[in-house]
Formats: C-alpha cells, structure tokens, sequence
C-alpha cells in the first residue's frame, strides 16, 4: 500500500513509482498537475527524487483532470499526449491503493521537454486600391502627404476610414496596414511550426554593421520599379499586377515593404539615435544572425481559428545573447491540392517562444469560415453588410410599417451621413450607391429552431413620404429573383476540404415565389453548414431598368417564411395584409444603427431600409483657354504674353446631383514635369458644379506666365509647351469600391514671353 499521510500543511504526500529504472539511470523531473475544464491550472506538485509529492485533496476533488507528465516550460503542454490523465475520484482510488506506477516505455520519453506554441489564423481581403496605396507609401522615401486634422484623431480610425471606404492617400504604412476591412477566421487547414536560433549584439554608436545593411535595403530597394503603374481610375483591375511585390504566398513581407522608409531614416538621423531605431526593429536587427529555419511541429487549426501545437524535444540550453524564434506556415488542402496561404519563413515574419500571434493571410487562395454565432442569442433578423460597409453606416428613416418608413430627410438612403450638407462636401459623406449591391442580413441560429427556412428581399420605389409607390397592400413591388449560391467546406476524407456550391434559390414554396434558404451554421443539410465566409444574400443591380430612376428613393424589404412557405412575423406585430398564409412566431426584426451597442427593435412584420443610388456619369470638357481674359479655342495654340499675363480655362465639370460629385481639380504641367516646379494648380479642389447645362461654360482662376515658366528658377526659360488637366471624380459607390469613373479632359499649348 502507498503511504498517504497527511502533512502538517493540510496537504496529503502521495507518491510515483518509475517501472523498470536502474539505480544508474537518471530520472525525468515530473509534475503533477491539476486542471479545471477550462484547462486552466489549479495547482502543480513537483515529484521529487523519491518519487513523493503533496497536494491537497480539496484541490483533487475540485480538478476536472489530475495530469501526471515531464515538467515543461508551458502550463498548457497538460494537453499535449504522452502524459497521464485521471478522473480526480480515479487519482484518488488509485493513489490510495499504492504508488502511481508509470512504464518505462512512457517516462523515458519524459527527459524530452514538451514545448507548445499557440496562436490564431485570420484571413484579410483587399480591395485592388489598398494594394496600390500600399506601394505608393512604400516607394515613397519621404512621406510629405498632408496629415488628418487633430480633430480627426478623436474619431476611430474605424468610423474614420468607413467614411472614406476608398480613402484620400494613406500617410504611412501603420495606417494602410491598420485599415479596417473585414478579416474572417481561417478555420480549416494546418499549421507550420518552425524554429532557428538568432544570436543578436545590440546596435551600437557607430556600428560596423551599418554599410552591410545600406547595402542590403539598397539591393531590396534597386527592385522596385523607377515608375509605378499608379491608374487614374480609382479601383484598379483586380488582382492588382503589383500585389505581389510585398508578399510572400499570402504574407506582407515586413523587411521589404519597410526597405525604403528605414533607408531614408538611416540616411537622415543622428548617429545616436541610429542605434535606437535598428534595435526597435528586429527584422532589421537580426538578419545575418540567425541560423536556417527547421520544421519542428505542425497541427491543425481548430474551429475557432486558434492553433496549439505542442512536442518534444531534448533541452535546449540558450546561451549569451542567443534566442529561439518562431515562424509559422499555414496550408489548406483543397481536393488533391495544397495551398500555402501564409508563409512566415519567406516573408521573414518571427516571434519569441511565449507571443500568441495572430497570423495574417493575404491570400486570393485562401477561404475563410463564417461565424454566424451560436443557438441560444436570441432569434432576429438585421441587415448586416452592403458589400463591406456595415449598415449602421446607412442613413434609413425609422419604419413605420412592414413596407415603409418615415419621410425621408434631404441625405436620408446615403451612407456614411453628414451633420449637415456643408461637412459633406469634398469628403466621401452623404455617398451615394451604385453599381451592384451585395447585401448580406444576419439570421441568428435561434431563427432555424423556430422554423424559418427561407428568406425573399424585394424592391419598390418610395414616395416623398416614404411610403411604396402602387396600389396595396404590396404596391409597385420587384422581387430579387435571379439564382444565388453558397459555398461551404465539406470533409474529403483526406484531411482537407471540399468546397461544394449549394443553391439557395429561387423556390417556389406553396403559393409562395422567389424563395432563397436561410444558410445556418447549425442543423442539417440544405441549410445547415460549414459555410464559408464572405457571401452575400442577394445582390441588387441598381442599373435595372426597373428601378434603376436616380432621382428617386428605393425601399429594400426583407421577409421571412416557413417550410411550408407560410410567412412568419414577430409577436405582436400586425399583419402585413399580403396574399398567403402567415403566422407569428418568437423573433424580433431590428436596425443597427451603431456600430457597438444595442440594435433598434423593428415591430412589423418585414424588415424595410431606404436606400438612394444614382449611376448617371461625370461630365469634364475643357471647353476653350483664356489668356488675359480672351478667349482661344483653336486647335493649335500658341500663346504669346509678358511675365504679368494670365492663363486659365473654360470648362464644365458636373455631377447631374451636385451632392454626388466629390470634387474636381485642374492643374498643369510644364514640358516632361520632370523638373522642380514644374507643375502647378489653377483649381486644387472645388465640389460645385461648373458649366451644367442649361448654364454656360465656367472659368478657372489663373496663373500668371511667370508662375508658369518659373522664371524665378531660371531666367533663361522665356517659352515653353504645357498640357492642362480637368479631372473630377464622383462619391457613387457600391459598399466597396467606387463605381462611377473619374472624368478627365486634357489640352496643350505653348507660352512664350520676352
């Protein structure tokens, strides 16, 4: 029988006996351990050189497991295997009855340290103009781009950037990094571990390092191109052709898309401080330091998007200034294929040993797992996205019935609302949609165990007093009818993925048409599943003719209904007065209206947002030039003057709804521009329209010859040839990018003076 006798301290000594060791073996330092359900630690008990160890028995009892396993660096190393796992009425019954005796075939794995590394995988999609803006900043050496306002600061950077959705050009790269798309939770594939060794000296005053490392930024630098193709059109094709500058198989390489502002910096900044900035930054700190990276582990990733990944391994003494660091590659399997969708190795991504990074992917290859909550929430219905933008950002009036809403105010149907009309001009407030909407609504779980099954979403054009236009109950009503289709990932038994289309609709369900499945994460097939994230439940052309009118008002309504095809309302609500059957059921509809915080209940029996959207064209004409107020419109021009003489244009630039321009600009340049000064504004932004018909050409304001030719700069320059751009750009957007081109016109002529 074991001794079990208890301390003075109140704890109880127990003990472990090793099978099979010989006096001259020597034995693994052993813990036990107790845990809660949670996996968190109670308490360790260290065994010691007889194999004896204490803890209380209050502690046992109150353990969800009693760990017995190698003492290790981690506390959550209790979860890897090869280590004892009891009951605590199981530890106590045994331990009573004799020593805990452990085979040699398992302690002898137990001189082995356990290591185990933890952290999540996520998934980030771009849009085309992030990947430009993100070169541009990079190429840039000296960032001199006009900052935000101070008052600007004290609004998030999320509300702020939502406002701009394609913003003004970034300031540094923190910022185009930090822009707050949407990331998804990466939930299937596997993860990577691997290792080397970096023995770092810290950077000191007047380090001989310093040319080797110029040299090397200088070398990564000497890659990009002396010309970006930076397109006027402000969503550039997708994928972008310079997306893969700074990226390694779905991963930002830091080193790289860092390389020419820390070039600059050392160039610029004070011996001193030269050593404060390198040691801040690893990856310009320990880069020939470092031994070649091994594969020591892999795992998969677990549902939530979190990985923890332990092993074994003899002890690794750490020696003088010498560390360990980690870096991660994650794949996915797809049928016969695997993708890497984020390679830290090659974009030279590492952490220490105890980080809980989240691993960032890139990757057009990539596909991400829908988080659609769990059953118990409560069960309602809200619009969630148009395209990326949240639809808290949408101004809507309050509801006032199942079909309607209140009268609309003057940007009523815009997103991202202004205060008033003045705060909205020249910025991307009070924007209009465009082009086609992708809308997304969220179904918690809780509505598939009340029985709602499908969904129908549906368009009709508002009055002025919001109100459907058409005779009741449903009016002038057009159902989204055209076919919709969902992914989601499906075991292969291969220990990957198949991703299977599922369609949703259209059904016809009794008497009920244009029908689509409510997706679940929840219950069987057709509409339960492991959806994949990112997709949308219908998608609205505001081009159709049928309601495409741009000076009028649109109302979006959504209905719920039944397996049987039978409507379904909240409690409480009254009735819609449509045709079919309907019944009531216990769901709320709601509104966001912010972005955190409580939703606004919607007491109707469907759920209506206004929308306003207008896809008609800019308009930019450079019409004639005026020189000392004379009007010259012929072909070929060119103009003779005095240093006092003035230049300027007539032209039109117009939105047909003044409201939806953003702005236009009108500058110049002088020969090739590819001297200092050799451009110049006649016009750097204006919001109002010019020259609409039935209204005459506008003019610019002017330049003097002088301004033009810079004579100041060089007093031998007395003539030369100039082109004169007209640009203007709109705010019409689809929730995403930009859907109404920018408008351009250009003219030439020369300029001479004595």
């Amino acid at each position: 029988m074991a001794e079990n006798k208890k301390t003075s301290d109140g704890k109880y000594r127990y003990s472990v006996t090793l099978a099979g060791i010989k006096p001259e073996d020597e034995r693994p330092k052993i813990v036990v351990t107790a845990t809660d359900k949670d996996r968190k630690t109670l308490q360790v008990a260290e065994v010691d050189d007889q194999g004896g160890f204490d803890m209380p028995e209050k502690v046992i009892n109150a353990a969800h497991r009693i760990t017995v396993g190698p003492k290790t660096e981690r506390e959550d190393a209790a979860a890897a295997q090869d280590v004892l796992k009891y009951r605590p009425a199981d530890f106590l019954r045994l331990a009573a009855s004799g020593p805990i005796n452990i085979s040699r075939r398992l302690w002898e794995k137990w001189f082995y340290y356990i290591r185990c590394v933890s952290g999540r995988t996520r998934l980030c999609r771009r849009r085309p103009w992030w990947y430009y803006d993100l070169v541009r900043v990079a190429a840039t050496p000296k960032v001199d781009f006009p900052r935000l306002e101070a008052s600007a600061t004290t609004v998030s950077l999320k509300n702020f950037a939502a406002q701009q959705v394609r913003p003004g050009i970034a300031t540094s790269i923190s910022e185009i990094l930090f822009y707050p798309f949407r990331c998804e939770v990466v939930c299937n594939g596997i993860v990577e571990v691997y290792r080397r060794r970096c023995c770092c000296r810290p950077w000191i005053l007047d380090d001989i390092r310093l040319p080797e490392l110029v040299l090397e930024l200088e070398d990564i630098v000497r890659r990009f191109p002396d010309d970006f193709p930076i397109p006027t059109d402000p969503n550039p094709p997708d994928p972008s052709p310079i997306e893969n500058l700074f990226f390694k198989d779905g991963s930002l390489d830091e080193l790289t898309v860092n390389a020419r502002h820390d070039l600059d910096a050392i160039k610029r900044i004070s011996k001193s401080e030269l050593a404060t900035y390198i040691n801040a930054r690893p990856y310009l700190l320990c880069r020939r330091t470092c031994s070649a990276p091994v594969k020591v582990a892999q795992g998969n990733i677990n549902p939530d998007g979190r990985f923890n990944i332990c092993w074994f391994e003899q002890f690794r003494p750490v020696i003088g200034r010498c560390h360990d660091e980690y870096a991660y590659v994650v794949k996915q399997r797809l049928g016969f294929f695997n993708f890497t969708i984020y390679n830290g190795v090659a974009a030279n991504i590492w952490f220490d040993y105890d980080d809980e990074p989240t691993l960032t992917s890139y990757s057009r290859f990539a596909f991400a797992c829908r988080d659609n909550g769990e059953p118990g929430s409560g069960a309602y219905v809200y619009l969630d996205l148009i395209g990326d933008t949240e639809s808290w950002n949408l101004k809507t009036p309050n509801a006032t019935g199942w079909d309607r809403v209140s009268a609309p105010a003057y940007n009523d149907g815009l997103a991202f609302p202004a205060p008033s009309a003045a705060a909205a001009v020249g910025t991307y407030l009070n924007r209009n949609w465009g082009g086609t909407l992708k809308l997304n609504y969220k179904f918690s779980e809780d509505m598939r165990l009340l029985g709602a099954k499908y969904y129908r979403i549906s368009v009709t054009e508002a009055d002025a007093s919001g109100h459907p236009v058409g005779p009741a109950p449903a009016g002038d009503r057009n159902y989204l009818s055209d076919g919709i289709s969902w992914e989601k990932s499906v075991a292969d038994g291969m220990g990957g993925a198949d991703i299977v289309p599922v369609a949703l609709g259209p059904f016809t369900i009794g008497t009920e048409d244009n029908l689509f499945l409510i997706p679940y994460d929840q219950g069987p097939a057709p509409n339960g599943g492991d959806w994949n994230a990112g997709q949308y439940h219908g998608y609205l052309n505001t081009n159709d003719a049928r309601w495409s009118d741009p000076d009028k008002r649109h109302l979006l309504t959504v209905e719920v209904f039944d397996d049987t095809g039978r409507r379904l309302r909240p409690n409480g609500t009254p009735a819609t007065g449509l045709p079919g059957t309907e019944g009531t059921a216990p769901f709320t509809y709601r509104r966001r209206y912010q972005d955190l915080g409580p939703t606004a209940n919607v007491p109707f029996g469907a759920l209506t947002h206004m929308l306003w959207w207008d896809n008609r064209a800019l308009t930019a004409t450079i019409v004639q030039l005026n020189k000392d107020g004379g009007i010259f419109n012929s072909e070929c021009l060119f103009l003779g003057g005095t240093p006092g003489s003035t230049f300027g244009i007539g032209y039109r630039a117009y939105h047909p709804n003044e409201m939806f321009q953003h702005s236009h600009t009108i500058w110049w340049k002088r020969g090739l521009g590819s001297v200092a000064g050799s451009t110049g504004y006649l016009l750097p932004s204006s919001s109002s329209n010019v020259g609409k018909p039935p209204a005459g050409p506008g003019n610019s304001p002017t330049n003097t010859f002088a301004q033009m030719l810079r004579t100041d700069l060089d007093p031998t320059r007395k003539k030369c040839a100039f082109t004169v751009f007209l640009n203007i750009g709109a705010k019409t957007f689809d929730g995403e990018v930009t859907v109404v081109g920018n408008a351009q016109d250009t003219a030439a002529f020369a300029i001479e003076i004595p």
